[in-house]
């Protein structure tokens, strides 16, 4: 499936959208590293600091936890 950005809505809360549904479906399991911000924004094309935005988002939300200074890792879906 490739993802599109339709760049007329929020950017980073596409992206969140996009990673939460990776989350939910398996392709980054829960417990693991998913990519580093730098790799997330490589391959949707969106500067580091968008893509930043996206991620805090879904840690606050729960969908992911960081490790300062470590990665950041996928949570059990509820």
């Amino acid at each position: 499936m490739t993802f599109e950005l339709d760049r007329r809505r929020a950017v980073w809360k596409q992206l969140a959208q996009e990673i939460r549904r990776r989350v939910e479906l398996g392709e980054y399991p829960a417990g693991e590293a998913i990519p580093s911000t730098i790799e997330l924004a490589a391959e949707f094309d969106v500067s580091t600091s968008t893509m930043r935005k996206a991620l805090v988002a879904l840690t606050e939300d729960g969908t992911l936890w960081a490790e300062p200074g470590m990665a950041t890792y996928a949570r059990d879906a509820p």
